[in-house]
């Protein structure tokens, strides 16, 4: 059996595949590696009215994947659940098992080497990108298992998880340059990989932009804009490291390369 098929980026709504994983993705794309990214929600909300009008989220999102070159991808049946973590069809409010059953399937599609998503806090605690986290760690090891869901396709063990974080270090100099109050981060010795994306923060701003509803609503990534703020907060892209059920003797090897190189080719 072929074992390396390359990286699956999951994420919550559109444009957290370009802020988050945008430079790996495009990377890995521009080097002939394949890519995919699964997004949980259609970024529209489930209670209460949204900015944009329905289905421009999911057209932005398909604008931003084609300029990052991500070769397969998907969207899941629900709605944005609004920082509040909640509404009728929404991701929070979806049964878990229904959640990781999708996962699972996705997972076992693909056959990724890695899968790429948040850490524990969900970056910044939006209550949708803390559900795919634990979703995504329980769907990782369920993938690797033929007892569960065997209808979902043959097991998949998956080699390795990155958990997109921020560093203390950068939350740190955002509090230099004028940042109002901290961010959850975490400590610089627990990254395992800070991967320099800066060859393709072009592109990677190129698929920020395509989500222009963001911008015109006044969201935060408008402050990207700033070449510099965008070099120090989107030229580097920062991971925590979990062996998933595939890893091969553990993780012996600098996380780094196994991101840049090893699990991810």
């Amino acid at each position: 059996m072929v074992r390396s098929r390359g990286l699956m980026a999951v994420h919550a709504h559109p444009d957290d595949e370009s802020l988050w994983t945008g430079g790996v993705l495009a990377q890995h794309a521009a080097e002939g590696r394949p890519t995919a990214v699964l997004t949980c929600t259609d970024g529209e909300l489930a209670e209460g009215g949204s900015f944009a009008a329905p289905g421009t989220r999911v057209k932005e999102l398909a604008q931003a994947l084609a300029v990052l070159g991500v070769a397969e991808s998907g969207i899941l049946p629900y709605r944005d659940s609004g920082h509040l973590g909640r509404g009728k069809g929404s991701l929070c409010e979806a049964p878990m098992d229904d959640l990781v059953a999708d996962l699972v399937a996705r997972i076992r599609s693909f056959r990724p080497a890695a899968v790429a998503t948040y850490d524990a806090f969900g970056i910044y605690g939006h209550p949708d990108h803390v559900r795919v986290h634990r979703a995504v760690l329980v769907a990782v090891e369920a993938a690797a298992s033929a007892h569960l869901w065997p209808q979902a396709g043959p097991a998949w063990a998956v080699e390795s998880l990155w958990l997109a974080t921020l560093p203390e270090s950068l939350v740190q100099r955002l509090l230099e340059l004028g940042l109002e109050s901290p961010l959850p981060c975490t400590p610089d010795a627990r990254i395992a990989a800070a991967v320099d994306v800066r060859p393709w923060l072009d592109v990677k701003w190129e698929a920020v932009r395509a989500h222009a509803s963001e911008f015109a609503r006044g969201a935060r990534i408008a402050a990207f804009e700033e070449p510099q703020l965008r070099e120090l907060c989107l030229g580097r892209e920062w991971f925590l490291y979990r062996p998933g059920p595939g890893a091969r003797g553990g993780m012996s090897a600098d996380p780094g390369v196994l991101l840049a190189d090893a699990d991810l080719g």
